[in-house]
């Protein structure tokens, strides 16, 4: 018996963003801290002559206080409550998705069966642990580019209107990777926690899925609407596993129909 047509599921982009807000002030810690070395950094860098022996010295002394400052900015442990109640919510919106796939395919509330949620809760602990060292190694990625403009500057003898536009880049470097870790992240937890949860019903296949917008991968545009195994990805991984990857699988509830 062919399982009836599957309702659209909707992405956790709510959430993301959300996530990515409760994120802000540990990104405001280190803007602030750039802030604080590009007020200090004007006042110790030479114009318009190049960078003399005595500057150099006053310069590094500056990035390395400011460098050592950013490493230990944010600490795991106040990202890992805020991670763990976004995975939370990641975990419940897909259960929701799930729930109205399977009422609409099977007629059976998914919800009510024992063993749906086996393993969720530690995909959602590993989700909170990794993104805790995403989040805190955002200080010393900011620190490593800051040395690497300061350095080239020195270097080349640059003004320094153009080293305080470099700096101020990096700070938007800075917010996007945190958007990106939000969006990612809680991307590839939705994709994990649909896995697990299908294959806990003992769902083995599933459909391809993309969102069918302008951004999506050529190469994942290609596998739309195909079929696969769980147990055996298509060379791309299965959908949500590469980086910002929107794509979603169906579930293919064929064995349960029986």
């Amino acid at each position: 018996m062919a399982q009836r047509r599957l309702p659209r599921a909707a992405r956790p982009d709510r959430i993301a963003a959300e996530y990515r807000a409760a994120l802000g002030p540990s990104v405001q810690v280190l803007l602030d801290l750039l802030a604080e070395l590009v007020s200090d950094l004007a006042r110790e860098w030479p114009q318009p002559e190049p960078v003399r022996t005595d500057n150099d010295r006053d310069v590094a002394r500056t990035v390395k206080r400011t460098a050592d400052k950013l490493a230990r900015a944010v600490k795991a442990e106040s990202i890992v409550p805020i991670a763990t109640k976004y995975g939370a919510a990641t975990s419940d919106f897909q259960r929701a998705q799930l729930a109205k796939q399977a009422r609409a395919a099977v007629s059976i509330d998914v919800r009510k069966l024992s063993g749906l949620d086996r393993n969720v809760p530690r995909q959602i602990a590993q989700f909170a642990e990794t993104n805790a060292q995403l989040i805190t190694g955002l200080g010393q990625r900011m620190a490593d580019d800051i040395a690497e403009i300061v350095e080239e500057g020195v270097v080349t003898g640059s003004r320094w209107e153009t080293i305080a536009s470099r700096l101020a880049r990096a700070g938007q470097v800075t917010e996007s990777r945190a958007a990106l870790i939000a969006r990612d992240q809680v991307g590839k937890l939705f994709g994990d926690i649909n896995k697990q949860r299908q294959t806990n019903l003992g769902v083995t296949n599933y459909v391809w899925r993309t969102v069918r917008d302008n951004r999506v991968r050529e190469e994942h545009e290609a596998l739309d609407g195909d079929s696969f195994e769980w147990g055996a990805p298509p060379s791309e991984g299965h959908p949500g596993e590469a980086v910002n990857c929107r794509c979603y699988a169906d579930p293919d509830f064929s064995d349960l129909l029986g």
